[in-house]
């Protein structure tokens, strides 16, 4: 049994493309795979840890090897919590619309908070930096809205 974790990074619910194909991917997958669980994080309504400064603190209190203080602490605990979720995971599906030609936001500002040492990497002078989640399959479902000109790239 593996657990599926379904990040979806559009606001429009219901009106969301990349929603509905995520959807309908999924359910195929549950049909497929009926042992298998799936966790819905929806980025739009949880409340990720602000990067800030006690947040940054706490980072460079472990890449420099010293304790954290009670508030080091506590902003730390938070990213702990953002990275235990997705490393629990076994398979990924990721639903996002382009935004501006790139992705939204709140998936840059999750994914800021998901990359940290010691969590999801690891960096030695030997060896470099190394990934910790690794050999967990990823499906990303991209849609895109609005009309592009004929002759450009972005053409439909």
């Amino acid at each position: 049994m593996a657990k599926v974790l379904y990040i979806e990074a559009s606001p429009r619910k219901e009106r969301s493309a990349s929603i509905e194909v995520a959807n309908n991917f999924l359910n195929a997958y549950r049909a497929a795979h009926p042992d298998d669980t799936v966790e819905t994080l929806d980025l739009w309504a949880t409340d990720l840890p602000r990067f800030d400064q006690s947040t940054l603190d706490a980072k460079y209190a472990i890449l420099h090897g010293q304790p954290h203080t009670p508030g080091q602490k506590a902003a730390w605990e938070a990213v702990e919590r953002i990275a235990a979720q997705f490393n629990s995971a076994d398979k990924y599906v990721f639903s996002l619309p382009m935004w501006n030609f790139g992705v939204p936001y709140i998936l840059k500002h999750y994914i800021d908070v998901l990359l940290q040492p010691g969590l999801t990497f690891s960096f030695t002078p030997e060896e470099g930096y190394k990934g910790l989640v690794t050999g967990k399959p990823a499906v990303v479902i991209y849609a895109q809205g609005g009309q592009y000109p004929k002759g450009t790239p972005w053409e439909n």
